[in-house]
């Protein structure tokens, strides 16, 4: 099988790989029919994040069984599938105590990190970990039941209001779910990115009544109605960091959700002083059904959001159109795309 595989940075390639088989009895051989571009997966690519040589890239997915071990009730061959690629063992204390997105094996069970992905045309998994696919739903716009999970994850940690006044940094598929997750209770706001050809796209795309800025400070003054202060502020990009404190109100929200290294700092006597609240999220933690019954009802219109498709083979012109330049090795903030699917054929 054909298989898009890591080798160090800038190093990716097309593979010839054997076909994963069935070795436990509630594991489920998948056909693999689309994958959603991750910012993990350019991160990975431009060597800004961590993973393992030689292991196959790719966890937003969706397929058609091919096969199920003796233990599987539930699926048959045929069936189309969302795959839930946040892997948990259920045993250890972290799974024990509610953080099943840190189980303690994820340094070697991560899928499409440390654990071989979903480019490809076939992936195993168990039973649990599938969801099934309605036939309305198409394979791409159910790859996007990942990234949304995420987010519920991340919202899940607020103690939201509907009139809070919002501002989401980055204009990516992760801003776009992000909003489009807040609206879905009640919240409007704004997005903010740098990148023109994004901001234009984004804002075609966006919620209704939420506006899109190519400036923070603007976007927190309309927000505000000039008062300078917002409620809520969600950073996708993972280069913002603490320096928007300021433009928090008392008792506000900073959601932190981008996966990039750097150095931020703050005040703890701010921090304390104003109840102001920096909350981080990774992974999806009991929220995939959630997401899974959002996209089924599309209540998150998947559809819209995915602006590019390429068959898996044309992987370069996918990164290429997300900014990650694999021949000149270099990954720009702008974009001409939101949210790009590979497809297995």
């Amino acid at each position: 099988m054909q298989a898009l595989v890591y080798k160090s940075a800038w190093d990716v390639t097309l593979e010839e790989r054997p076909e994963p088989s069935i070795t436990e009895e509630h594991q489920v051989l998948v056909r693999i029919r689309a994958t959603g571009v991750c910012g993990t997966d350019l991160g990975i690519v431009s060597g800004k994040y961590h993973a393992v040589s030689s292991v196959i890239l790719g966890h937003e997915s969706a397929g058609d069984v091919v096969s199920v071990g003796s233990g599987v009730t539930t699926l048959k061959p045929g069936d189309r599938v969302v795959i839930d690629p946040t892997y948990y063992c259920g045993h250890c204390e972290m799974c024990r105590t509610g953080r099943q997105n840190h189980c303690i094996h994820k340094s070697v069970t991560e899928t499409g990190v440390s654990a071989n992905g979903t480019f490809t045309d076939y992936y195993v998994t168990e039973d649990r970990f599938l969801y099934p696919l309605k036939d309305h739903v198409s394979y791409e716009e159910a790859t996007l039941t990942e990234p949304l999970s995420c987010i519920l994850t991340g919202i899940n940690q607020i103690r939201l209001l509907p009139n809070f006044r919002t501002v989401v940094l980055g204009a990516g598929p992760i801003g776009i779910l992000y909003s489009y997750a807040l609206a879905s209770k009640g919240v409007t706001g704004s997005i903010v990115d740098i990148s023109k050809e994004r901001l234009a796209i984004a804002g075609s795309i966006a919620p209704e009544r939420w506006r899109t800025y190519d400036s923070f400070e603007t976007a927190v003054a309309e927000a505000s109605s000039g008062g300078g202060q917002v409620d809520l502020i969600v950073d996708t990009t993972g280069v913002v960091g603490t320096q928007v404190l300021p433009s928090l109100a008392n008792g506000g929200y900073l959601m932190l959700v981008g996966l990039r290294d750097g150095v931020s700092t703050f005040n703890p006597k701010e921090v304390v002083d104003r109840s102001l609240k920096i909350i981080d999220s990774i992974d999806s933690l009991g929220t995939f059904s959630t997401a899974h019954y959002m996209i089924e009802r599309q209540i998150i219109p998947a559809q819209k959001i995915i602006t590019h498709t390429y068959p898996l083979a044309r992987y370069r012109e996918a990164f290429q159109a997300l900014g990650c330049d694999l021949d000149g090795r270099s990954l720009s903030p702008s974009s001409q795309a939101i949210k790009v699917i590979l497809q297995s054929v």
